[in-house]
């Protein structure tokens, strides 16, 4: 059985996407993202999954960080709705409740409902949502409450006071699966890449019309501000075809003029829930 990395506690939905992704997998947790994707390159597990971006709130800092410098491929993708519940030690009066346990991303997507429901709750940050849920259940104090998954209040016996809290229906967060290996398969349909172009007038332009003039599709374009290689502009690609395809083979060589420095991040296979409706493009 092999090991899958994930990050925080047992009921987290990092936790809940390592168990989706790879259902047969002895799943792993870590406390840090550096430490899983360390663990990850070491061999200590053979895959870890990283959440990238959330359709509230964006990229996440931390993993958009690792990836420029890790030494590891994308190998598949997973887009898990973040269904955000209140969650209590047991039957729970809510107009008694004065303080609220969560990670900071659980209290930012559930705004609208803590502004309406409790205006005047202390907020208590954690490390990640399961580690509230557990700390509340823990407590026995009807008087706390958590923010976080019904796979984390199922995980520790917590009670749901409320489902449904997060800001959108549709909130969603796009994990990936990693590995040492990159892995290519004929159902491919997208790959992730980083480019790094010369800081000049014209030279993202030059270099992104190569992959229009070979019909490789972007479906995303991000600006890296912070990593470990911004010496000159540094981008984020995800495109609609896999890693094998001619076309992207030959826009990669026909690109480098224009570039400075690439990255191949990996080729999978699409998470079909893709729409433009939920922020995350089809290929």
């Amino acid at each position: 059985m092999s090991k899958i990395g994930y990050l925080g506690h047992p009921g987290s939905y990092s936790h809940q996407a390592a168990t989706q992704l790879r259902p047969d997998g002895e799943h792993v947790n870590f406390p840090s993202f550096d430490e899983l994707v360390a663990a990850c390159e070491q061999g200590d597990v053979a895959e870890a999954v990283l959440p990238l971006e959330n359709s509230e709130s964006g990229r996440i800092p931390d993993v958009h960080r690792l990836v420029a410098s890790m030494e590891l491929f994308i190998v598949g993708e997973l887009l898990l709705d973040v269904g955000h519940c209140l969650v209590t030690c047991g039957p729970a009066v809510e107009a008694e409740i004065h303080s609220i346990f969560s990670h900071p991303q659980g209290f930012l997507q559930s705004s609208k409902f803590l502004k309406e429901r409790f205006p005047d709750a202390q907020r208590r940050t954690r490390s990640d949502t399961a580690s509230a849920v557990r700390e509340v259940v823990a407590s026995g104090d009807r008087h706390i409450a958590a923010i976080g998954s019904e796979f984390a209040a199922k995980h520790y016996g917590g009670t749901i006071l409320h489902r449904g809290i997060s800001n959108r229906e549709d909130n969603i967060t796009r994990f990936v699966i990693v590995g040492k290996e990159a892995t290519f398969d004929a159902t491919d349909d997208m790959s992730s890449l980083i480019i790094q172009v010369s800081h000049k007038p014209g030279s993202l332009v030059h270099a992104l019309a190569v992959f229009g003039n070979h019909g490789v599709n972007i479906t995303k374009l991000e600006t890296y501000m912070i990593s470990e290689r911004t010496e000159l502009p540094t981008f984020y690609l995800d495109i609609g075809c896999g890693g094998q395809a001619q076309k992207l083979i030959d826009a990669m060589s026909e690109i480098e003029p224009h570039i400075s420095y690439s990255k191949f991040l990996g080729s999978y296979k699409s998470d079909s829930r893709r729409t433009g409706r939920n922020g995350f493009l089809k290929p």
